[in-house]
């Protein structure tokens, strides 16, 4: 499987099936993770392609303290 990097979240993207599609601009193709990704470059494909716009890389999920869930199951209850 070939892959190339989304610029705009720095993901791998398998370049054969990509989920977010692709776009090209000056001659090169842009390989997209989401679709989301590829319209955020289509705004402004000079600023991603250049560098001028910085990538949003994406992190891991961080684990959250069982109490935060509790309170969110508690909305709307009255409690």
């Amino acid at each position: 499987m070939a892959t190339a990097t989304d610029p705009i979240c720095l993901m791998q993207v398998d370049t054969d099936n990509p989920n977010g599609g692709r776009s090209e601009h000056d001659g090169q193709t842009y390989y997209f993770c989401a679709p989301g990704c590829r319209i955020a470059f289509e705004r402004d494909p000079e600023g991603w392609a250049s560098g001028r716009n910085r990538p949003i890389p994406m992190e891991e999920p961080q684990s959250q303290p069982l109490t935060i869930v509790r309170r969110l199951f508690r909305r709307g209850r009255g409690e």
